[in-house]
């Protein structure tokens, strides 16, 4: 036999969450993500900058080591995205070096390099370095 369970009228507190109360947070949710979205346009271009930043510096150190032991050669110079040495097809970035002794002073030569990625020349960055003449 079955026993039937009868209400007496009142009622129970439900747990969870109105459809009012769903709609506001949602609402309040939705507007926190869209007042952060431009913050992530930002961030991304700034990563980018300091990526391109932190390449060229490390071409630019190569450059140099090679411009002090005598074996850099004069012109443009073509890397990728490591700072390999590449051709001018596969390129990212693009060197100009000079090197030109010091006036007055036959020991010292002064070098100065330009590395500017490829499709960005307004962010060319200019190194210069004056090391003594190698022996």
């Amino acid at each position: 036999m079955k026993h039937f369970l009868f209400r007496d009228g009142r009622s129970r507190s439900r747990s969870g969450f109105s459809l009012v109360e769903a709609t506001l947070s949602l609402g309040l949710l939705s507007f926190g993500f869209l007042t952060l979205v431009p913050l992530l346009g930002v961030g991304l271009k700034t990563a980018r900058v300091a990526h391109a930043s932190r390449d060229t510096a490390g071409i630019a150190q190569s450059l140099i080591e090679e411009g002090k032991q005598g074996t850099l050669a004069t012109g443009t110079l073509y890397f990728d995205f490591q700072g390999n040495p590449t051709g001018a097809s596969q390129a990212a970035y693009t060197a100009q070096s000079t090197l030109m002794p010091m006036t007055g002073n036959v020991t010292l030569t002064r070098m100065t390099l330009q590395i500017t990625p490829l499709g960005t020349p307004n962010r060319a960055r200019t190194y210069a370095v004056i090391f003594p003449v190698p022996q």
